[in-house]
């Protein structure tokens, strides 16, 4: 048995009925012809006879105090692995119904944390797979790095593997315990524990409530320091929004060259810039700069896959008022900053910080008092994903989106990953704070063609279709929205690429919206 860190605990202490605390994505992947009959079967047949490996062979075992380990069982595949289809004729409307659904509920804690749904019966033979797993688990880092070595780089490569199965390690020299972790990172381990080295944790904190007290420069934004903003409005059910994009992975990097900054500033500020976007468009702009609280992964390969190696930051943007070029600069300033001073503190004590920045994150539910002092507006984290194309038992994947966790204390969540030659954009949202996230990636989509413009001297993004798509005038179906009491969905023919080989330049903006509850909504059409 091992000890949960005190970051893995937080997240299982932050869940509720009403904040789901697991991570969620899916992959599309399109069946071969000459297999469609026999792919699925031989699929299931390996993902439910597969050898199960850490952190999926893990069991929550509670000790005294509140302390909890991990303890190693053997799953029941058939109780992890489910198997479902889309009703005919397969609409993507539907799938994202279902994959909304499926995320509302909690993961029963009797068991390991995760979950697997094998979805049939997509349109253009398509298949999803979509994986529910805790947080405390594994981070989005570790999931997308055994995603990866789940996959094979050649469509000739019919072998099947699980996400779940045990990944063997290539030999190699590990450095001794003393160089390879220190003290104070051992301590923390230990539940109970403070880093031993409190001189370091001391002035670090006295560092931080110097720069509250505005006697030493600010470094970066501090808790409670962020202006109040409908994105702080946090959910009153289990109830979420769920919009995805893509933007070109070249085309960004362009945007980045030409501009001396990074892909992650460039992404970082078009969400930015939408987000003011949407702040005027309900007539409630932000009166400074919007704060994110952004995730910072230290995950090494000495780390392995299972638990959390990663912190968080609070990271203030462009100011409100600010072009988009100059709040690229704005954001690459107060990143590069940040990473600098992160940089130069120890690991434990990062992490402390982070589970100060969670723990607070969660009074404005307890007392209004708090609603007017939040930590952050928007939690922005980023990923790196496989840059090539690849393959389950021959089968191209075309899609892959994230279902972001919303966080105490904010209603709103923009996650990135780079997948193969595109930036998988997604945003998890509570209804309260954001009614329509896919205007808000119609706005990123926008803001990418005008930073391009401004920037490069030509749109980010190459022919007026993906532009068209962005804001559903194309000759594609345009969004359909779905009525049941309070729950709505939405989205477009199909969020997948129609060749795995030859991309179309069309970048699709795609609604979904989850809600409790199992009733089929009706349906109704508008233009947005």
């Amino acid at each position: 048995m091992s000890k949960l860190t005190p970051v893995d605990l937080a997240f299982l202490a932050l869940e509720n009925p009403r904040r789901q605390v697991h991570m969620a994505a899916f992959q599309v992947f399109r069946i071969p012809a000459n297999r469609r009959r026999t792919f699925i079967p031989q699929l299931l047949e390996v993902y439910r006879n597969s050898e199960v490996g850490k952190p999926f062979n893990q069991k929550l075992k509670w000790l005294d105090k509140g302390v909890a380990s991990w303890e190693t069982v053997e799953p029941d595949l058939k109780y992890h692995v489910r198997h479902i289809a889309v009703p005919a004729p397969g609409r993507m409307e539907d799938f994202y119904d279902i994959v909304s659904f499926l995320n509302t509920s909690l993961l029963d804690r009797s068991r390991p944390l995760w979950e697997c749904y094998v979805i049939e019966g997509l349109e253009d033979n398509q298949l999803a797979i979509m994986i529910k797993v805790h947080h405390a688990l594994i981070d989005g880092g570790g999931a997308l790095k055994l995603l990866e070595q789940s996959l094979s780089a050649s469509a000739r490569d019919r072998s099947i593997r699980a996400v779940w199965s045990p990944v063997e390690k290539p030999p190699g020299k590990r450095r001794s315990s003393r160089s390879d972790q220190s003290q104070v990172q051992k301590l923390l381990k230990r539940m109970g524990s403070l880093p031993s080295s409190m001189l370091d944790a001391g002035l670090q904190l006295a560092d931080l409530g110097a720069q509250n007290l505005r006697l030493r420069p600010q470094k970066g934004s501090l808790t409670f320091n962020a202006k109040p903003t409908p994105f702080n409005r946090t959910p009153t059910s289990s109830e979420r929004r769920y919009a995805n994009c893509e933007l070109p992975l070249q085309q960004v990097k362009a945007i980045s060259k030409a501009t001396g900054t990074t892909v992650n500033d460039v992404v970082m500020a078009i969400i930015d810039h939408a987000l003011h976007q949407y702040l005027e468009q309900h007539g409630e702009p932000a009166q400074k700069a919007l704060v994110t609280m952004m995730a910072m992964s230290f995950r090494s390969e000495e780390h392995g896959a299972g638990g959390n190696q990663v912190s968080v930051e609070l990271v203030p943007l462009g100011d409100p008022g600010a072009t988009l070029p100059r709040r690229l600069q704005q954001v690459h300033d107060s990143t590069t900053r940040i990473k600098q001073t992160s940089s130069k503190i120890p690991t434990a004590v990062r992490q402390l910080y982070s589970l100060v920045i969670f723990g607070t994150g969660t009074l404005p539910e307890f007392s209004k008092a708090f609603q007017s002092i939040p930590n952050a507006n928007v939690l922005i984290s980023n990923m790196i994903g496989p840059r090539e194309q690849l393959y389950l038992g021959g089968a191209p994947m075309v899609a892959f989106h994230g279902l972001p966790i919303v966080p105490p204390g904010i209603g709103l969540n923009v996650t990135f990953a780079t997948i193969n030659q595109d930036i998988c954009l997604a945003v998890g949202a509570a209804p309260e704070a954001v009614e329509d996230p896919y205007n808000l990636t119609r706005l990123m989509l926008e803001g990418l063609d005008r930073l391009g413009t401004g920037t490069t001297g030509k749109p980010a993004r190459t022919g007026s279709t993906a532009r068209k798509a962005a804001t559903g005038k194309s000759g594609t179906r345009k969004p359909v929205t779905r009525k049941s009491g309070t729950r709505q969905s939405g989205t477009r023919k199909s969020g997948t690429r129609k060749s795995a080989t030859k991309k179309s330049p069309v970048k699709k903006a795609v609604n979904r919206k989850a809600a409790p509850g199992g009733k089929k909504a009706a349906t109704s059409r508008r233009n947005r």
